[in-house]
């Protein structure tokens, strides 16, 4: 009963969490003068089945790029009254805008996407000759007898220029987020919480390489626990922070091309939390082991890396990808463990495969291949395809059924020494 209750606590309001209204800019049918009243269409998408209210700001900015170079530009609502739009339930609707500026440009294509709110890119042909195109006019559809929709509930809106969702465009997922509960010598469980956090918004295609760079600055925290579910008062058995400073650029593939590239370069820094204790002394010969001599006394583990990761991905037409990503880490300042390379090694590697929106085996293998390492499993798919789950979760679950493996050295910071009986788990992931 406890269990049951632990995890109600923790996913209850995941079950009842609502998506957001999506975005999405649409390019013009015909070449467009680039000129000011030039118009623009954006789609409000609500795929839930709640009524939404969107509010936009008076002035909406967005980015471009042309033959002549990259700009900014501001657009205005056509219809005034499309400031504070209502979104029903499974319903799009469409809002128009106009530039203000001029596109610098007389003729090719043009990239631009709206910053404020932020959405997808488009493009578009430039022609200062050609006509700005008519919208056509569209008629509310007449109201039906049977079951209208839900009216809109005053407290139920999204302000897309807000503090909040001006942040909320730049945090997305990083490592996976997962709550499992398996048994070994005790009940216990393992959860993970993690982000990533875009620092700037991305710029306009075929931006300088610095500029670039900048762009691809994120900052990033993971947060592992191990619970022990049996033992007096519940306590957490170990937890690693990691603060995460990184540049991430994916680099642009046609998109008929299958394969996929990214780098990643930062620096991190791991930590259980907990200080005391003096730094380890070396012992007299004989007494003590020399592995366990390098032991902090105390329960304190922290160390700092700086890492290099490509990965590369394949997709094929059905959806079915396979994934590759490496990681090789400098150690420095790891005075509270300096033998952990014995057990880490210097590269971890991450195989992945199967379907974004199906079943995913993951493979993350760490260690040093000529003493000790850890391999650990994941395979998760839909939770709302297992027959067990279908009956007693709502079918708007996002998440996904886990059931996770580890065995080798070190499952936590505190034991990155220690090799415990293989460890069974199963759980739902929520990223993956």
């Amino acid at each position: 009963m406890k269990l049951a209750a632990v995890f109600l606590l923790v996913f209850l309001p995941l079950a009842t969490s609502r998506a957001r209204v999506d975005l999405l800019l649409v390019p013009p049918e015909k070449p467009v003068p680039g000129k000011p009243g030039t118009e623009f269409t954006l789609y409000l998408n609500n795929p839930t089945d709640h009524d939404e209210i969107a509010f936009f700001p008076a002035e909406i900015g967005a980015s471009y790029a042309s033959s002549v170079g990259h700009g900014r530009v501001t657009l205005s609502l056509v219809d005034p009254h499309d400031i504070k739009r209502g979104v029903p339930a499974m319903t799009r609707i469409t809002v128009r805008m106009r530039l203000k500026e001029p596109i610098a440009g007389d003729a090719g294509f043009v990239s631009l996407r709206l910053t404020n709110p932020a959405t997808n890119a488009i493009m578009f042909e430039l022609d200062p000759n050609a006509p700005a195109p008519v919208p056509p006019v569209e008629t509310a559809p007449a109201p039906t007898p049977t079951a209208p929709s839900s009216p809109i509930v005053p407290g139920r809106h999204i302000d897309l220029s807000t503090d909040i969702e001006n942040v909320r465009r730049h945090i997305s997922g990083y490592d996976p987020i997962y709550f499992a509960i398996g048994w070994r010598e005790r009940f216990n469980a393992r959860f993970q919480f993690s982000f990533k956090y875009r620092v700037f918004e991305p710029g306009p295609p075929g931006e300088p390489w610095l500029q670039q760079l900048v762009r691809d600055v994120y900052l990033a925290y993971t947060q592992t626990s191990i619970w022990d579910l049996e033992s007096f008062s519940k306590p957490f058995y170990d937890s690693s922070y990691k603060p995460t400073l990184f540049v991430l650029h994916e680099f642009e593939r046609d998109p008929e091309e299958k394969w996929a590239f990214s780098l990643q370069a930062g620096a991190q820094h791991e930590s259980n939390g907990k200080g005391g204790g003096a730094a380890p002394t070396p012992s007299d010969p004989g007494l003590i082991s020399p592995v366990t001599a390098l032991r902090h006394p105390s329960d304190s583990r922290s160390l700092n890396t700086l890492y290099f990761a490509p990965k590369i991905r394949w997709v094929d037409d059905s959806g079915l990808f396979f994934e590759v990503g490496a990681r090789a880490s400098a150690y420095y300042q790891i005075d509270e463990n300096p033998d952990i390379a014995r057990y880490r090694g210097y590269v971890d590697l991450t195989l992945r495969a199967g379907y974004d929106r199906g079943f995913q085996l993951s493979t993350f293998l760490r260690g040093n291949p000529t003493a000790h390492g850890s391999v650990e499993f994941d395979a998760t798919w839909p939770a709302i395809q297992t027959p067990l789950l279908k009956t007693i979760l709502p079918s708007s679950l996002g998440g996904y059924a886990q059931v996770q493996y580890f065995n080798g050295y070190g499952e936590s910071l505190l034991d990155y020494d220690v090799r415990r009986k293989d460890q069974l788990r199963f759980g739902l992931m929520i990223v993956r």
